[in-house]
């Protein structure tokens, strides 16, 4: 049978973008194929009033090189700001001081000894990965007030899962790749939506978005991708660029292999609140503020938005910008991506034992299908990671068909 492409790819996310882009420059025809009515994924821009507001990827870092050359690859511009990540402004005195700086020296020690592409190969690694960083805390006989410090700097403020959830391996397994060594000092100058807005230009007409796949087959020699619609893309290879929460939803011929059907049950994205507020002036409270209500902070772009990023517990508060703040905000809007349809949470967050019984086997394909997305990276929950993977999966199906 005829193909109709060389390569259909699931998810027009950066992941997705970066795989076709990639393979399109080596002379392959690519279809990408989009849920949404936009592209970008969590990398999204929404004009508000006179201004914008990212409500998602809206950082990176000066070491997260992959994301840089593509940006640089495909013309988009990218600025200093103020550092995202500073010292935590917890308030911790004494005896609570010096265990916080026990688990953050813990931390950086695993991540100094632990190789990211194989965390396996470390002592008691087992062990560690069940580990929590709540649990770890527990260990030293912290006191609540360190345990509130932990879960507001790490979950509420970065992480979005609550520590009890997180396993201590992956956590360090993370910043060893590379998270955010220089505190996230970079922004897009257009935010993140003109990343893939220019990857997709560059594909020059071959991303469809409204259409949302509901099964692959890898049969025959080929792959069928069936959409929602009952149309059928048919390539001599797909991947599946699209969160595991959504992944889940796909029918899959043959069925997936044991540690992917696991991943799929036990995968855990955490919970995430971005809300915006314009203000015509100063807020009566010091900015940036970190609380039970988040992480408040000007944007870089605008002085006068006001941005809450809020994590875990705190996502799930309902807040009041305005009365926080104390100003009437002139417009207001917020994203939950935990009620997304085509996201479904955050990002992937490894839980005990999650890394070693399946999360370092995210990359791993199956017949003519291929997997991509931040999740296939050693860099799961960042805007680079998605990057990394696209390059990564495109480099494999490059080897595939030349090998």
């Amino acid at each position: 049978m005829t193909k109709h492409t060389d390569v259909v790819v699931v998810g027009a996310g950066i992941s997705g973008l970066t795989t076709a882009y990639r393979l399109s420059q080596a002379g392959l025809d690519v279809r990408v194929l989009e849920a949404r009515d936009r592209v970008g994924g969590r990398a999204w821009r929404i004009p508000m009033h006179e201004t914008f507001f990212d409500a998602g990827c809206e950082a990176l870092d000066h070491e997260h090189a992959t994301l840089r050359r593509l940006a640089e690859d495909v013309g988009v511009s990218i600025l200093e700001a103020p550092a995202w990540e500073a010292d935590p402004p917890l308030g911790l005195e004494g005896a609570d001081a010096e265990v916080f700086r026990a688990l953050e020296a813990e931390i950086a020690s695993l991540a100094d000894r632990v190789d990211p592409e194989h965390p396996e190969a470390l002592d008691d690694s087992r062990a560690l990965d069940y580990q929590t960083l709540s649990g770890w805390l527990d260990d030293q006989g912290a006191s609540a007030r360190v345990l509130e410090a932990a879960e507001l700097w790490i979950s509420v403020a970065s992480s979005s899962v609550p520590t009890g959830e997180m396993s201590f391996l992956a956590y360090a397994a993370k910043l060893a790749a590379g998270a955010a060594p220089s505190g996230l000092r970079l922004r897009f100058a257009d935010g993140p939506s003109a990343l893939a807005d220019r990857l997709a230009q560059e594909l020059d007409g071959r991303v469809r978005c409204n259409s949302p796949v509901v099964a692959l087959e890898d049969e025959g020699g080929e792959v069928s991708v069936r959409l929602a619609n009952g149309e059928v893309e048919r390539a001599e290879r797909a991947v599946v660029a699209i969160p595991l929460t959504l992944q889940g939803n796909l029918l899959f011929r043959p069925p997936l292999p044991e540690h992917r059907s696991r991943a799929l049950a036990e995968a855990r994205y955490g919970e995430v609140v971005k809300q915006a507020a314009i203000l015509d002036m100063d807020p009566a409270i010091s900015l940036p503020v970190l609380s039970g209500e988040g992480h408040i902070y000007r944007s870089a772009h605008d002085a006068n938005l006001v941005v809450r990023f809020a994590g875990a517990g705190a996502a799930r508060k309902d807040v009041d910008l305005g009365r926080l703040l104390g100003v009437a905000p002139t417009a207001q809007t917020a994203v939950d991506w935990s009620g997304e349809p085509w996201t479904r949470g955050s990002y992937l967050i490894f839980g005990p034992g999650h890394l070693l019984a399946w999360g370092n086997r995210l990359g791993e394909s199956h017949g003519r299908l291929h997997f991509g997305g931040a999740e296939r990276s050693t860099l799961k929950s960042y805007l680079e990671g998605a990057a990394r993977g696209g390059e990564e999966v495109a480099r494999e199906i490059l080897a595939a068909r030349d090998g």
